[in-house]
């Protein structure tokens, strides 16, 4: 058997305050708030020696305007009397700058109850109180500037912020335990979506977009939005915190610009088919005998026009087997170069498919422009009159029926 020295009551106390010691800043104190002593953590916590604060008061560590008021006389007065005081405590060090502790003021008695001294245990936490006032100024941003509502698992309401108070137009007391369907449609309340949408937020599953939402009064509204799932030690889901800004106008604007940019679309379409009926209007390729066609053009002719009449007329041969076309330019006041060799390329295409055209209504001014312009006519047939083209027409198709008889 192994022998085992149990330490003394004495050697054990003895142990826990060194261990203490080694772990924790602490400074004694008289009951008056003289200082006794300090551990080596304390002094550097505070940037101090020992022989610097050694039987100086309690208020170096504080600034001048806290230590003058009277509840820190009250503080040292109830610490002499026997009453503990902890807490967060905002303290100043050699060099000036502020360190926050956690700490205890514990008053120590003698065996007749008399307060013979305090000792302070304590924990620097300037570095976390930093961040938590970092972490609550970014939620007092967030809380002024977005929608923030909280929920428990199952969408039971249990706190929202006056942003989103304002934007669905109800006071807290009017949704505080009421459900989050109160914003939503009841068609959507009753939609298989809308149950599995709070399953997964239950289950830990964050959800965000835009939602459409209803507020007091049956008001669209529009939110984009986050739902939080909110963990408790356990993980479990304990509530769900939703951080949404109102998009109403943005979304309405995109839909009138969306019904604007339909319109134009439609009014494009209205105008194309306009077009197009108008162009069928000014080049109306018809047959006037059979085998025959005729294009009257009237009016001022442009590449365009032309370009239409083209296809138009060869569309028409096609349909109709025509033999002969007969092109009526009588009604034209003037051409240029372009227009005069587009009329041209209309006989060389029609010939191509085995229908000769003639052309009418060649007005003398016309033909000096022509000439002019160098353009070549070739074998081109023209005639004065759209009576003479007719006439020639016949004489042709009575020739090409008298060869096949």
């Amino acid at each position: 058997m192994t022998n085992q020295t149990t330490p003394s009551g004495s050697s054990l106390s003895d142990a826990i305050v060194k261990a203490i010691e080694q772990t924790m800043p602490i400074i004694e104190f008289k009951p008056d708030g003289t200082i006794v002593r300090a551990n080596d953590l304390f002094l550097a916590a505070t940037g101090y020696t020992l022989k610097d604060i050694q039987g100086q008061h309690h208020r170096i560590f504080m600034k001048a305007d806290e230590a003058a008021k009277p509840a820190y006389k009250e503080f040292w007065s109830a610490l002499a009397a026997g009453t503990s005081k902890s807490g967060q405590f905002e303290r100043v060090t050699k060099s000036g700058s502020t360190i926050w502790l956690e700490a205890s003021y514990t008053p120590v008695q003698d065996a007749n109850g008399k307060t013979v001294s305090v000792i302070k245990f304590a924990q620097d936490i300037t570095e976390a109180r930093k961040a938590a006032l970092a972490d609550a100024a970014k939620m007092d941003a967030i809380d002024r500037s977005m929608a923030v509502i909280e929920f428990k698992p199952d969408g039971t309401i249990l706190h929202a912020n006056p942003a989103f108070l304002s934007v669905m137009g109800y006071t807290e007391g009017e949704i505080a335990g009421q459900h989050h369907r109160l914003f939503v449609s009841p068609e959507e309340t009753r939609s298989p979506e809308y149950a599995s949408f709070w399953q997964e937020l239950a289950s830990g599953k964050v959800k965000s977009g835009q939602f459409h939402r209803l507020a007091k009064g049956g008001k669209t509204v529009w939110l984009e939005a986050n739902y939080n799932p909110v963990f408790d030690l356990e993980g479990r889901v304990e509530r769900v915190v939703k951080f949404a800004i109102d998009i109403t106008e943005k979304v309405e604007s995109a839909r009138n610009t969306e019904v604007a940019l339909k319109q134009v679309r439609e009014a494009e379409r209205v105008r194309e088919e306009l077009n197009r009926t108008l162009e069928e209007m000014s080049t109306p390729v018809m047959p006037i005998w059979d085998g025959i066609l005729l294009l009257p053009l009237i009016g001022v002719v442009d590449s365009s026009r032309t370009d239409h009449a083209v296809t138009k007329t060869l569309e028409r041969i096609s349909e109709t087997r025509a033999r002969v076309f007969l092109l009526d330019i009588s009604g034209v006041p003037a051409v240029d170069t372009a227009v005069a060799n587009q009329l041209l390329k209309i006989t060389k295409a029609t010939q191509l498919m085995g229908c000769e055209t003639v052309i009418s209504g060649l007005s003398p001014a016309i033909a000096r422009t022509m000439v002019e312009l160098g353009v070549e006519v070739g074998q081109v047939r023209t005639t004065a009159t759209l009576r003479d083209a007719f006439a020639l027409a016949l004489r042709k198709m009575n020739a090409q029926a008298a060869a096949t008889a």
